[in-house]
């Protein structure tokens, strides 16, 4: 049945009464509460707040806005090591559905830290509301909305930040070791999204590290764009000087103060730098699928204080969903020029030059940055100054190759390959391939530059089972960035594959820029 109009009204001034509380200027409408009332109510809200919900609550809770609404549908994308099932909830029009033509779709990424930030993945189910039913239905005519409110189900149950095998999922987007993170990728290939925002919160609170030299940070919402420098340049540029800042515009206009990410501060010795640019993260790695792509954290209160509900979670979620609905009402009043921006990278990823290799240096036009803390014993604020290392720099430029030869392809990296949706093709018969063959220095560091010491032309003759990886496929930009070991995120710089890049020796993975393969000539 319909809610009442006094329903009505006293839903409103309860929300206008917490929002006052919350310090948030997060208007709803009266015709929102209403039609968020004929929903069913959220896990969370169900439980008073006193805890955060279960995976199965979340999963139960996208059932029943499926059962509800025929904007609503649920699609299975992977299970978890326990088997929990990796779910998305499609938002679109019934109007486009019918249509044979693919609508722009927006993505968000909720609860990667499983227990540890589920604030993210509670405000994705009341931002689901208010496209279903409320003051955000006008999006789905322009867009469709995949949301993944719970990407590490295992983490949220078991109370942790990683995965049942301890694995940072946040991080392993280079190796994919993992299926939630496997995941992902799946859903970057199936929807192809425009825009992305991958969804986190972060502590203030940092025991181990800032907490001993007595201080707290102190930020509201922060936001980064994609950044790895292999990125197509005019959509890295278009995200981060152009997408960026509105966004940021957006929120703190909303009465939520926001601000550009700044990496984590574990010291008040440490310099300051913006979001990290390799592809580990998948901010980056959506970047280079052609994605709008995007990180937002939110406040994460010390779990010391008391709140009013638990951990504070009902204010925290509050924030994550002003951060969550600025981002899609940016997107919708932005979508042309950012749809432009999109197709021109998806085209240019085939033939742009590639840089490998970015780090942050001092800047030494702004050689200190001042930032607010908060002192741990008192809360008071202070501002302290750092010393500011916010400029990226690339280097080790190449062009696109055509080709890549791997004659001794391990069983990893075949699997690495499939993971990240890369075709290759296994030779069954030996070969003569024009190939470059290189040989590099040991890395200096886990994102330190690796040194090409020598590349010279000469023809490779393989044995059958040789890999041959044709760069003009929709992820061909990505294989040199995981292959190359010039590159910040190439799979020879971690633990599982380092042993294969040998230092002054000739590296086993060939590239191939111009010529043709032949056959190899038969052994006398």
């Amino acid at each position: 049945a319909a809610p009442r109009a006094a329903d009505c009204r006293s839903v409103v001034a309860m929300r206008r009464a917490a929002c006052t509380l919350f310090g948030l200027v997060w208007r709803v409408t009266a015709a929102t509460a209403c039609a968020a009332a004929a929903l069913p109510e959220t896990p969370l809200v169900q439980a008073h707040y006193t805890r955060i919900s279960s995976a199965a609550e979340i999963s139960a809770h996208l059932d029943a806005l499926v059962a509800a609404s025929p904007l609503a549908r649920k699609e299975i994308l992977g299970a978890s090591v326990e088997q929990r099932p990796l779910e998305a909830l499609v938002l679109a029009s019934q109007t486009h559905r019918a249509h044979a033509t693919p609508r722009p779709v927006l993505m968000l990424i909720g609860s990667q830290h499983g227990a540890a930030e589920p604030a993210g993945g509670e405000a994705m189910l009341s931002l689901a509301h208010a496209l279903i039913a409320g003051d955000l239905r006008a999006v789905l005519d322009d867009l469709d909305v995949v949301l993944l409110p719970d990407a590490n189900p295992d983490g949220r149950d078991h109370g942790r930040r990683s995965n049942a095998r301890h694995v940072n999922l946040n991080t392993d987007f280079v190796l994919l070791s993992q299926p939630e993170s496997q995941a992902l990728v799946v859903a970057l290939d199936r929807f192809r999204p425009l825009a992305v925002l991958d969804v986190h919160e972060s502590a203030v609170l940092k025991r181990k590290t800032l907490a001993r030299e007595g201080y707290l940070t102190d930020f509201d919402a922060q936001f980064e764009a994609a950044n790895n420098p292999a990125m197509p340049h005019a959509l890295r540029e278009y995200g981060l000087e152009t997408l960026l800042p509105a966004l940021i515009a957006a929120v703190s206009a909303g009465g939520l103060p926001a601000q550009r990410y700044m990496g984590e501060i574990t010291s008040l010795d440490q310099p300051i730098t913006n979001g990290g640019p390799t592809l580990r993260n998948f901010r980056n790695l959506a970047g280079l699928h052609g994605a709008a792509s995007f990180l937002v954290e939110t406040k994460l209160d010390s779990r010391a204080d008391a709140f009013a509900s638990y951990r504070n979670i009902e204010v925290r979620v509050a924030r994550s969903l002003a951060c969550q609905r600025a981002f899609v009402e940016l997107m919708q009043a932005r979508r042309e020029p950012l749809l432009a921006h999109v197709v021109a990278a998806r085209v240019a990823a085939q033939k742009e030059a590639l840089t490998l290799h970015a780090a942050y240096v001092a800047d030494p036009d702004h050689p200190r940055v001042e930032v607010v803390l908060r002192r741990l014993a008192t809360r008071a604020q202070e501002r302290l100054s750092f010393a500011d290392h916010r400029r990226l720099v690339g280097s080790d430029s190449i062009a696109m190759p055509a080709t890549y030869v791997v004659p001794q392809p391990s069983d990893q990296l075949r699997a690495l390959l499939e993971h990240h949706g890369i075709h290759y093709e296994r030779q069954s018969l030996a070969l003569e391939l024009p190939v470059m063959a290189d040989s590099f220095s040991a890395p200096q560091g886990a994102t330190g530059r690796v040194e090409l010491q020598s590349s010279s032309a000469r023809f490779l003759t393989t044995e059958a089972g040789a890999l041959i990886v044709d760069l003009v496929q929709p992820r061909g930009r990505l294989v040199p960035l995981l292959l190359d070991p010039r590159s910040i995120s190439s799979v020879f710089r971690l633990p599982e594959f380092a042993a294969q890049l040998i230092p002054g020796r000739e590296f086993g993975v060939y590239r191939v820029h111009k010529g043709v393969l032949r056959s190899a000539p038969a052994a006398e």
